[in-house]
């Protein structure tokens, strides 16, 4: 059941980056949308959350297409790719949404600009929670199919030895 969910949850949320990201990088699938991601990005670029550290503020095009490349990336390697690469992508969209939760909270834009971030972060933890969880099914039977070959072998050794 677990493979289920975490098949499901996966191809989900990737395409929906997936389409998310396309938004940020293009005008050709919503020019009113896309006009709208290039002057938010304007406005986020100045609250980038690592310029005091850093000292140093993105370009608000370079930005707003790297975080684009970043989703589609991240959300084709969820929804596609197999393999342990989902988890490393899981991680990245997850502390892009948390940066996302970080800009909206920092422009004092109030919950229903921040709440989308919020979702998709509870999500992709959720995944990975269910991700660890199916892992350690795995390995736990793993480890009884292990044992059980012990007790067989031993069994037989037994029944050699009378």
């Amino acid at each position: 059941m677990a493979s289920v969910a975490l098949t499901a949850l996966s191809m989900t949320i990737g395409f929906f980056f997936i389409f998310m990201g396309s938004i940020k990088l293009t005008p050709a699938l919503n020019a009113d949308v896309y006009k709208e991601m290039r002057k938010m990005f304007i406005r986020e670029a100045k609250v980038f959350p690592f310029v005091n550290q850093t000292g140093w503020k993105p370009n608000a095009h370079t930005y707003r297409k790297a975080v684009g490349v970043t989703e589609v990336l991240c959300g084709s390697t969820l929804a596609i790719i197999p393999g342990p690469m989902k988890e490393v992508a899981n991680l990245i969209l997850f502390f892009e949404m948390l940066g996302a939760v970080y800009t909206h909270w920092a422009l004092k834009e109030g919950l229903e600009r921040m709440a989308p971030a919020l979702v998709f972060s509870l999500l992709l933890l959720c995944r990975y929670i269910i991700y660890l969880q199916y892992r350690a099914k795995l390995e736990e039977d793993e480890r009884i199919e292990m044992l059980q070959q012990r007790i067989k072998l031993k069994e037989a050794s037994e029944k050699k030895e009378d």
